[in-house]
């Protein structure tokens, strides 16, 4: 074969292999979801299925619960995987038990010690998975009639999710009550260690009722729109600034006063300027990384040029 040839094709492989690094690159800069602190839930009586979320982020956490109407509820959190959205509403779709769902998802993951998960069925169970280098306090635990599961990581003790799920199992009302129950006791014992008294400067409440279609939105980046997504009949998100109100004491309000008598209950509420910082050092770190990558294939261009250049060369001063 040619050298040229073999020079033309290495440096196809190298650029492609590079283009791909930039897409990851930004990818990576457009935000990674580290969901603190999570309930899910079912309610085998009427079917419905939900999720409460908390963390100290500046995004959005409604990415964090995958819903499947009249099946059971998930969470994928800690360092999230994007792809974890449909693999899990695959295994609910299945009829597999809670913990068949955590071990086909924990299977399929790239890196399993970096995520958490958790995982409801109706008459199914309920599991979780932490992963060997969550950053600590990380910890899940399940509710005795296993209709709940709590799951955190980078909280300020096991308490955080053993109060929330003891409260979710004590309150009273409807799934999404019992669900804001465990996201406050949550907070009360201390919440995300990253936000002192503030616990959390995100929060999240999704329930699905068995008419509702599928959720799953673990590959937005920063949250996700109810004006240009579907979302299920139940739809609480907050963001709040840093050194604001705790954002689970703020999704408590939001729902305390909505018509809970109407269909759907849709409220997407967001501080002025709460989410900006987080944003532009996501934007930066894209636009950084993309900027080495450009450098690297400009390295590999030239250095293929170069090589093919001066075989040219000696190919002309070989005597016949």
């Amino acid at each position: 074969m040619d050298r040229c040839a073999c020079d033309d094709a290495t440096m196809q492989r190298l650029s492609t292999a590079v283009l791909v690094m930039v897409a990851g690159v930004v990818l990576l800069g457009a935000g990674r979801a580290e969901a603190t602190w999570s309930i899910v839930g079912v309610d085998p009586e009427t079917g419905e299925v939900g999720a409460a979320v908390a963390s100290c982020v500046g995004f959005e956490v409604s990415i964090v619960p995958v819903l499947v109407p009249g099946v059971g509820a998930a969470a994928s959190q800690a360092d999230l995987s994007r792809a974890s959205g449909d693999r899990l509403v695959d295994a609910l779709q299945s009829g597999a038990s809670a913990q068949e769902v955590i071990d086909a998802v924990v299977a399929a993951d790239d890196r399993p010690d970096d995520r958490q998960f958790g995982a409801v069925v109706i008459d199914g169970g309920g599991a979780a998975w932490t992963g060997a280098d969550n950053l600590e306090v990380a910890a899940d635990r399940r509710n005795e009639d296993a209709t709940g599961s709590a799951q955190g990581n980078i909280l300020v003790s096991d308490e955080v999710v053993a109060d929330a799920i003891a409260a979710f199992d004590a309150a009273d009302g409807e799934l999404a009550d019992r669900l804001v129950a465990g996201l406050l006791a949550g907070a009360d014992a201390g919440g995300d260690s990253r936000c002192g008294e503030q616990t959390a400067t995100a929060a999240a409440l999704l329930v699905a009722t068995p008419g509702d279609q599928v959720y799953s939105q673990t590959d937005a980046s920063l949250g996700v729109d109810p004006d240009s997504t579907p979302v299920p009949s139940v739809f609480v998100s907050v963001l709040v600034n840093r050194d604001g109100d705790r954002a689970p004491d703020r999704l408590a309000e939001v729902w305390a006063t909505a018509d809970h008598d109407a269909s759907t209950i849709v409220v997407r509420q967001i501080d002025d300027g709460a989410d900006t910082d987080a944003r532009r050092l996501r934007v930066v770190a894209a636009v950084v990384l993309a900027l080495i990558a450009a450098l690297v294939i400009g390295v590999v261009i030239a250095v293929v040029v170069w090589r093919r250049r001066r075989r040219r060369r000696e190919s002309t001063t070989l005597p016949s």
